[in-house]
């Protein structure tokens, strides 16, 4: 019991202080938010282009989100995760779905709005400019 509990502690430890998140992976320098809503053309438009930029990018230190304001019960699910991530100021700051917001993991400060009219290598320069 006590060996489980040393363990417990030293997880905690490592992932309180930002040196890796579940099971050894680096803490992300980039958030990639989508602001993504069912009834919006411009959302089903760029999601194949996320799919695209996260299996391109799998290993790199960047977390893609997605925020679903689609619904009221949606929304309040976004907003409980974005304050889990302090990322609170971006469902405040931007209005509208069909984009994709990078953000610093660490400041939250945006670095770039990505378009549904990108195309994936565009976008995949962008991220990788800020990363």
């Amino acid at each position: 019991m006590k060996k489980i509990m040393n363990l417990i502690l030293v997880l905690i430890f490592l992932t309180g202080l930002g040196f890796s998140n579940s099971f050894g992976q680096e803490s992300p320098t980039l958030y990639a938010v989508s602001f993504y809503a069912d009834n919006c053309s411009a959302s089903k438009s760029i999601a194949p282009k996320v799919n695209s930029l996260q299996e391109s990018l799998k290993g790199k230190s960047v977390e893609f989100v997605k925020f679903d304001m689609s619904d009221d019960e949606s929304i309040k699910k976004t907003r409980d995760q974005a304050g889990k991530l302090g990322l609170s100021g971006l469902v405040d700051s931007y209005s509208g779905t069909g984009f994709v917001v990078l953000a610093d993991a660490k400041s939250k400060e945006t670095k770039a709005v990505l378009k549904s009219s990108q195309s994936v290598n565009e976008m995949l320069a962008t991220i990788t400019k800020h990363l």
